[in-house]
């Protein structure tokens, strides 16, 4: 079993990147001016990719939920390294689930359910919507900490999105982005009808 104690930096910064909970309890006393985590503004600047969002998303057939640890199976794992361990659900964010990969100690996949569509493309600006078998999703890719990660936020229903996210550590955001497409329709796939 890998040693999760050192993975733990790791995700809190993938609960930093797709806007988990604050954990203000365990931080502490930090001198200088904040700086907003990658992607997440309080006032966010009118970026040009917004002009592009579809209003409202493309959602060609509405889709249920399953358990966060069943989106994304060995099988589909295996094309970003495969399985490195038990899944971890709740991570990176409530509603998720967390799957190590191979290769890297630190590279992760994960996939479950998050806010409505509109709300992450609000708190990324800097994404850029793309399409996922017809539905709207929205894709953002930041480094963090050698690891390029990218997080695709596909609309399923008018109240909540499919979030699927994978790190790996010195890969492009292309590369990357490419791979968590395949990851995003392997979860979407698994989705029942609403």
């Amino acid at each position: 079993m890998p040693n999760v104690r050192y993975r733990l930096p790791r995700v809190l910064a993938l609960c930093v990147l797709i806007g988990g909970s604050a954990l203000t309890s365990c931080a502490s006393d930090v001198v200088g001016r904040p700086i907003p985590a990658a992607g997440f503004q309080e006032h966010p600047e009118a970026p040009q990719t917004r002009s592009a969002i579809a209003t409202p998303p493309r959602i060609p057939a509405p889709r249920g939920e399953v358990g966060p640890c069943t989106l994304l199976s060995p099988a589909d794992l295996g094309q970003v390294g495969g399985v490195a361990g038990p899944p971890h659900p709740g991570n990176p964010v409530p509603g998720a689930c967390a799957h190590l990969l191979g290769g890297q100690p630190d590279n992760t996949a994960a996939a479950g359910f998050h806010e409505p569509y509109p709300a992450i493309a609000q708190r990324q600006p800097r994404g850029v919507e793309v399409d996922v078998h017809g539905y709207s999703s929205w894709l953002y890719c930041e480094p963090v900490t050698g690891y390029q990660t990218c997080t695709a936020a596909t609309a399923i229903r008018s109240d909540r999105s499919l979030l699927t996210m994978l790190s790996l550590k010195d890969a492009s955001a292309a590369d990357t982005a490419d791979r968590l497409f395949g990851l995003t329709t392997a979860a979407l796939q698994k989705l029942p009808p609403a």
